[in-house]
């Protein structure tokens, strides 16, 4: 594997300055050296033609009566006037030398075109001369001058700028180095900054002070960068810890503090409370309005816990709808009183989207160190009496042991109910309706029994409820109906107003499938949806009276009828009822049971008759067990009854053997 070396900045810089005048050096010394030289030997080679030309000129005007010797005399001059150092007349036969002039043969003199052009040290030069003695004709001067002293000054200035660029270059590299390092010292400051924020420590600022722009700028927007990064990191500190939706502590963070709080709690020998809360039929919420509404209400519920929590204390989102919290040193008195007063906080109308909703909490309490030592199992104690509370109607409840038992029971009741449907361990039973005036059977109330293999016949008010909190109470809905209603066809062959009744439960009817479901069962099974009558109960609707309205209208465009059970629980103001889809109304059994005219319930009774009876609402009385009751009834002008004197829920079998009966004997049954 190879290897590619990496270097800093600086040493780039120096290098390539090294490189620059590596590559520059030459070009200048050759252009300086040739003009030193060019215009040094211009200058020389001007100065011998000067001279030369003196010399001639001056020759030239001696007189005819000048002899010889003069003229000799003439170049001694010359010679000794400067740097010549040979000088000759050369004419066709004759040749005049001063007496201190190099002898110069003629086969080794060259006249020169440029300086130091031979080698020799000498630059030869010839010019015409003119004698004035008619003897001296055709004549040429020649001389040779020192070129010695310039090519050794031009070998002295090669020197010195050799010299010279050696320190400009050492001089450059100096300037380049101190540079480097006045650059090279911020962006190491920076880049060990940079590997501090590298690891994890990104509170070091990263901003270093420098009068470079470019530097100054990156320092600058590395700075900004690690404050992006530092809120970046906090921002997923808090998503790391904290619910996205409602801002609490999450499951990680509560474990932290629960762990924190038992420990704390072993030094100081305290308590400390653990509350586990889970909002009752929330999945309805989200199911018929939507998630966005029901994250809404998580959101205004969160708050209202958060302000009734001391600040010591922890809450946290530990599930979809469940909460949990920790209060520190507190003892069980206090720690239900608390959580009592967290309901209360819970219980107000809560305004969505021109939704009016009431929601209601179960909470489970366990105490360190009574319930247990460690966090798991002050969680599971605390979820234990949880379950406790909501399958008992409480809002409240503080552990025991005695809900272990209870617990184990609902878990595997839990369990069974998924299988026990594919099994056929449920029963359909049928309770009839009569009509009072008549006597006559006009239709029956479809029930539900489960024949457990292990523990029995179970009823309705034991796994409803654990149906409902597993939401497989639909399939139970969906199965019963779906067995059923096909074996009615014969019935309604001779009693074509026979009517069907089935349960429907919160979850059931706030089920956006469900009614889609019964319409696809009716469709298979042929029988007519005039004939099919759903029972909710007064208090269901009335939690929301303006989705009830809305749901059980499309149940009654679709030609179903509907009924409203338990009425008189639910506190029903006239205005909602003339409002909703009726039917039918059927006063709950404990206005019933043992009616009198003298009982303080007649009033209430004959009230709710007439004023059904003014909306155009057909009565039903149920939980009639004795003939005064029935005879009372009569009286007041109820439609029809249900209840033990007439039929107690039978198998279908049963109910067509019943059917058969006079209708004398149906109805002393």
């Amino acid at each position: 594997m190879k290897f590619r070396r990496s270097f800093s900045l600086s040493t780039y810089m120096i290098a390539s300055v090294i490189v620059v005048h590596a590559l520059l050096a030459p070009v200048l010394y050759s252009l300086i050296v040739q003009v030193y030289t060019q215009s040094a030997s211009e200058s020389f080679i001007s100065h011998a033609h000067n001279i030369a030309g003196l010399i001639s000129e001056d020759l030239t005007n001696l007189h005819h009566q000048t002899q010889q010797q003069q003229i000799i005399n003439r170049l001694d001059s010359a010679i000794m006037g400067g740097n010549v150092t040979f000088i000759e007349i050369s004419g066709k036969d004759k040749t005049i030398r001063p007496y201190d002039t190099l002898y110069i043969s003629s086969n080794r003199f060259k006249e020169d075109q440029k300086l130091g052009q031979h080698k020799d040290g000498i630059y030869f030069i010839s010019v015409p001369v003119e004698l004035n003695s008619s003897a001296l004709t055709d004549f040429r001067l020649r001389l040779g001058f020192d070129e010695s002293g310039v090519i050794e000054q031009i070998h002295h200035l090669k020197q010195r700028i050799v010299i010279i660029m050696l320190a400009y270059f050492l001089a450059m590299v100096l300037i380049f180095s101190l540079l480097t390092k006045f650059i090279h010292k911020p962006l190491t400051l920076l880049r060990k900054n940079s590997t501090i924020i590298a690891k994890g420590e990104v509170e070091a600022p990263l901003q270093v002070p420098s009068y470079i722009t470019d530097i100054k700028d990156l320092s600058q927007d590395l700075e900004k960068m690690r404050q992006t990064l530092l809120e970046m990191a906090n921002n997923m500190q808090i998503q790391a810890t904290h619910d996205e939706l409602t801002g609490m502590p999450n499951r990680y963070l509560y474990s932290d503090r629960m762990h924190q709080a038992v420990s704390i709690s072993q030094r100081g020998q305290q308590t400390f409370a653990v509350l586990l809360l889970d909002l009752d039929r929330f999945k309805e919420i989200n199911d018929t309005l939507g998630h966005g509404i029901g994250d809404q209400v998580l959101k205004i519920i969160s708050t209202r816990m958060s302000d009734g929590m001391r600040d010591s204390d922890t809450i946290a989102r530990v599930g979809g709808d469940e909460f949990s919290m920790i209060l520190i040193n507190v003892d069980k008195q206090n720690a239900i009183k608390i959580a009592k007063k967290i309901t209360q906080l819970i219980k107000p109308l809560i305004e969505v989207n021109d939704h009016s909703l009431q929601v209601s909490a179960s909470i489970g309490v366990a105490l360190y160190p009574e319930h247990g030592d460690n966090p798991e199992l002050l969680l599971q104690h605390a979820d234990v009496a949880m379950y406790h509370a909501k399958h008992n109607n409480k809002r409240v409840a503080c552990y025991s042991p005695e809900m272990d038992s209870d617990n184990y029971e609902n878990l595997m009741l839990v369990n069974d109910l998924k299988s026990s449907i594919s099994e056929n361990h449920f029963e359909a039973m049928f309770q009839p309706k009569l009509d009072l005036a008549t006597g006559q059977a006009c239709g029956c109330e479809l029930l539900l029994r489960w024949r457990h293999p292990y523990l029995g016949l179970i009823y309705p008010d034991r796994f409803i409820p654990l149906a409902e909190q597993e939401n497989i109470i639909g399939d139970l809905t969906r199965w019963s109906t779906g067995q059923s209603l096909s074996r009615f066809l014969n019935i309604l062959q001779y009693d074509p107003d026979f009517q069907v009744a089935i349960n429907v439960s919160p979850v059931n009817l706030l089920d956006s499938k469900l009614l889609d479901s019964l319409l696809s069962i009716l469709e298979s099974s042929q029988f007519p949806a005039s004939n099919l009558m759903i029972e909710v109960t007064e208090n269901i609707i009335m939690k929301n009276p303006e989705r009830s309205i809305e749901v059980l209208n499309q149940f009654s465009t679709a030609g179903i009828m509907v009924s409203i059970d338990d009425f008189g629980t639910g506190y029903s103001s006239l205005a909602y009822l003339q409002r909703f889809p009726i039917s039918e109304l059927k006063i709950d059994k404990t206005f019933i049971t043992d009616l009198t005219r003298e009982s303080a319930n007649y009033p209430i009774v004959k009230a709710s008759i007439a004023m059904a009876h003014d909306l155009g609402i057909t009565v039903v009385a149920e939980g009639i067990e004795n003939g005064s009751v029935h005879d009372l009834l009569l009286e007041l002008g109820c439609d029809r009854v249900q209840g033990y004197h007439y039929a107690r829920p039978m198998c279908f079998e049963d109910l067509e053997s019943w059917l058969e009966q006079p209708v004398g004997q149906q109805m002393s049954h």
